[in-house]
């Protein structure tokens, strides 16, 4: 069966699936956060979660190759079982068409101290344009285009380069026409989309497309989805946690936050840790969430951390220098993050934490895996800290490899020697430092 649905009804195309109603491809679209959220359990309902190690492949939308992609969509599952090979973030569906959109998504990268996304956009937008970086380096720009000239640096620093511009949608659509193997899917996830190039028809015709944009707008309508998007979103979580929020709670929440998912996300988990073992939230909890919130700032930016989101690590990272936190303090704050996540990444992957997977809800945290924690002796991730902190520690845990965690340790250790020792400046350091961390490499 094909069908365009949107993320409200993600649940009934679980069903489906699970049913063994399949197509060959998918395709995630429109808010980031939301795509990524459903992404998971989209997985887990194609691929059992104990096959996802052979028979799942994940590639960067940022640096895909098309030619790759379609090879590994023509080969056998190494189990006899479903195979998804997920494109992250894909830029297929750019066009000329896009760059404006693309330029407009740079510059708002840029505003929020984002710069790895920035000069992705930029390129990608060079690339649709048919431009190279020589051609925009020497431009006369009006004032308010001088944020480009801080892009345009960083890429010729970094010696980046435009992608290669060939119409990979065209290869793709004939590849999806042609067919591969029935037990392999496409997935594709992006926050762009333009409907009138073939590969997004193609795919309306033969798989399925999920919508998960949210209105940006201020009209009533655009208000009216958005925080039908952001209820449908806290019941979920509030269902996970076992917990309930009292009349006005939601108000009190969006009035705080606005209409951003991320955003709203984040300050729901932070109240529904803040409660502890209570089980209803009420209106007042937002206001000192938020108070907890700016006495304990350092938190914001730990919690970026793990969570691996470079943008809010740097944006926090900024403020905490600007408000007089000694680095060697936001440093320590840091490590001390990561070696959390180390002692989690250990367990799970310990037969003590056989158990565990990414979308295990709170309630069943709480029968299965807590008591194992409980048997250990208290240790960095265990001591005094509230179950649902250990939860979502153990949630972060899965955004790194053990492998990028020892070597996240490595580099604060020698980003620690560095501040001590070089006489650097100190916000440099550290930024540095983050983009490694994040996963932006930085020489």
């Amino acid at each position: 069966m094909t069908k365009e649905i949107t993320h409200k009804d993600l649940s009934k195309l679980l069903v489906e699936i699970r049913k063994g109603k399949l197509t060959p491809v998918y395709l995630l679209y429109g808010d980031e956060f939301l795509y990524k959220s459903a992404f998971r359990s989209f997985l887990d309902a194609l691929v059992p979660p104990h096959h996802q190690d052979l028979n799942y492949e994940a590639i960067d939308g940022t640096t895909e190759n098309i030619y790759e992609i379609i090879q590994s969509l023509n080969t056998f599952p190494l189990i006899p079982s479903a195979k998804v090979i997920a494109v992250h973030g894909t830029r297929i569906f750019y066009s000329a068409a896009a760059v404006d959109d693309l330029l407009h998504k740079s510059k708002k990268a840029f505003e929020r101290q984002d710069l790895k996304k920035a000069t992705r956009y930029f390129l990608q937008m060079l690339s649709a344009a048919g431009k190279s970086l020589d051609d925009v380096k020497d431009e006369d720009r009006h004032a308010d285009d001088a944020w480009l000239d801080q892009v345009i640096d960083y890429c010729v620093q970094e010696k980046m380069t435009v992608p290669l511009r060939q119409d990979d949608a065209e290869v793709l659509n004939d590849a999806i026409l042609a067919g591969y193997p029935e037990t392999n899917h496409l997935v594709l996830t992006t926050d762009f989309i333009d409907k009138r190039r073939k590969l997004y028809k193609t795919i309306s015709k033969t798989g399925v497309v999920i919508d998960c944009s949210v209105p940006k707008g201020e009209k009533a309508a655009d208000k009216r989805q958005q925080q039908e998007a952001l209820k449908a979103h806290m019941k979920e979580a509030l269902k996970k946690a076992g917990k309930t929020i009292a009349p006005g709670g939601f108000e009190a929440l969006y009035e705080k936050t606005g209409p951003g998912m991320r955003g709203f996300s984040n300050e729901l988990e932070k109240l529904i840790t803040f409660v502890g073992d209570r089980k209803e939230i009420l209106p007042s909890d937002v206001e000192a969430v938020s108070e907890r919130t700016r006495q304990d700032p350092v938190y914001e930016m730990t919690n970026a951390v793990a969570e691996r989101d470079t943008r809010r690590a740097l944006f926090f990272l900024h403020s905490l220098l600007k408000n007089n936190f000694f680095p060697l303090q936001v440093l320590s704050a840091a490590i001390n993050q990561i070696r959390k996540l180390v002692l989690a990444k250990d367990f799970v992957r310990s037969k003590y934490g056989s158990g565990w997977t990414q979308d295990l809800s709170y309630a069943a945290f709480q029968k299965m895996i807590l008591p194992e924690l409980q048997k250990r002796e208290p240790d960095f991730l265990t001591g005094n800290a509230h179950p649902f902190t250990i939860y979502k520690t153990l949630k972060q845990s899965d955004n790194y490899t053990l492998e990028e965690l020892i070597r996240a340790l490595e580099i604060l250790l020698d980003t620690d020697i560095r501040l001590k020792t070089s006489g650097q400046n100190a916000k440099i350091v550290l930024e540095h430092a983050i983009l490694n961390v994040c996963g932006v490499l930085v020489p």
